[in-house]
């Protein structure tokens, strides 16, 4: 007669690395609005990103916090499958030790199976040494850390193949340790300071001649008044936002290689509807990952175009500063520099003008990518109502249970 095996390791540790999985998934929560939003930025073009950066930031928060619930859900019910499977053994095992006669009336209660199990380890992976620094090259941090993330697979099933080869022992394990990638992110350098600077000691002497002659002071229609606030914060928040999405692409990883860590010692409907859940939480987070990058490179494709743009108007404020101080020499000089400014005015003016038209056109370049920024919202917002979806119906499976 063969004999049943009950594997309570499989699902003791499959609770554990849901219960982990929760875990992360909180801190997402708490990292996004801590380090993705730059907040109270009063600037023109500032003030155009600060909304839109809070609501992706609230939705994305709101997305992992949810997936948190999600985690503790499925972890709580592999606990009460552990729970149940356990006690109807236990009572399977009466039934049978009565039917032979060795147990009296009241049965054995001490026979039924221990279910401390044993303690997860840490997990296999973490995020690569000097991950989120800025002294390294960015293309050596991207391999470094697509290679951590991924081993080079770029779907669900993919990984699900990949990791079942790494874990031939048919362990449960947590491949990584996703709030590894939760680092503080880090700016190398800010083009709008330098260039806030640079204009200040190129102007800073002679603005009065455009408010003398045109009517407004090109240092604060130019540069001050667009470009107020933390830029900087610009490039963390992108930097935010990708490592953001690469935990939830490591809690991705931690489904899937539940998924495959289980076929052979966890068999039956209750093996194949977790795997099968843990195959569609794997899918809802890999897209949740990919919205966070895909909001990550929208703020750094902002980060890029500002600093091109600071390139282009640093160009035109020193034509136009070249062209104040010879407005200022003409009219400095007496009698002839009258006649002569008199008929130079107008057309240095013109020029002059035409110049802060080409720096408003840059600056509505930056306004045009602030504005693209929107799309994020709403591709995170399509991530988290699946995840909604699954949470209220995990939900509703433990409530009718």
């Amino acid at each position: 007669m063969g004999e049943m095996v009950i594997r309570y390791d499989t699902l003791s540790l499959s609770q554990q690395v849901l219960e982990r999985q929760e875990g992360h998934a909180q801190r997402i929560a708490a990292y996004l609005p801590a380090n993705a939003d730059i907040g109270d930025s009063t600037g023109l073009l500032l003030s155009i990103f600060d909304p839109l950066s809070e609501l992706a930031v609230s939705v994305g928060s709101d997305a992992a916090r949810v997936l948190g619930e999600l985690e503790q859900a499925i972890a709580g019910a592999v606990g009460d499958t552990q729970v149940d499977v356990a006690d109807q053994d236990g009572r399977v095992g009466d039934a049978f030790t009565k039917l032979i006669g060795r147990l009296g009336a009241d049965g054995a209660d001490d026979s039924y199976p221990d279910l401390g199990g044993p303690s997860l380890p840490a997990a296999g992976e973490s995020a690569p040494d000097g991950y989120g620094g800025v002294e390294s090259f960015f293309w050596e941090k991207g391999e470094a850390t697509v290679e951590a993330l991924t081993g080079g697979v770029s779907d669900v099933q993919g990984l699900v193949d990949q990791l079942g080869q790494w874990g031939g022992t048919q362990s449960v394990t947590e491949v990584a340790d996703a709030s590894s990638f939760l680092v503080t992110p880090q700016a190398p350098e800010n083009p709008v300071s330098d260039l806030r600077w640079s204009a200040g000691a190129l102007l800073g002497s002679i603005d009065w001649v455009a408010e003398q002659f045109i009517g407004f002071s090109i240092l604060e229609r130019c540069v001050f008044h667009p470009f107020a606030g933390d830029w900087q914060g610009i490039y963390k928040a992108s930097e935010a936002w990708n490592h953001a999405g690469d935990a939830a692409h490591a809690i991705t990883r931690n489904h899937a290689g539940l998924v495959a860590s289980t076929p052979q010692t966890w068999q039956g409907l209750s093996g194949n509807s977790f795997r099968a859940a843990m195959t569609t939480i794997a899918a809802a987070t890999y897209g949740l990952s990919a919205a966070y990058a895909y909001a990550g490179g929208l703020v750094k494709t902002l980060s890029t175009v500002t600093k091109l743009v600071c390139t282009g108007i640093g160009q035109l404020l020193k034509m136009i500063a070249d062209k104040l101080i010879k407005m200022a020499a003409e009219a400095a000089t007496p009698v002839v520099g009258w006649i002569v400014g008199a008929v130079t005015a107008y057309d240095d003016i013109q020029d002059v003008i035409t110049w802060v038209r080409r720096v408003n056109t840059l600056v509505e370049l930056i306004s045009s990518a602030i504005q693209d920024f929107a799309e994020a919202k709403v591709s995170i917002l399509d991530k988290a109502r699946l995840i909604e979806d699954l949470a209220q119906g995990a939900a509703g499976s433990v409530s009718a249970a």
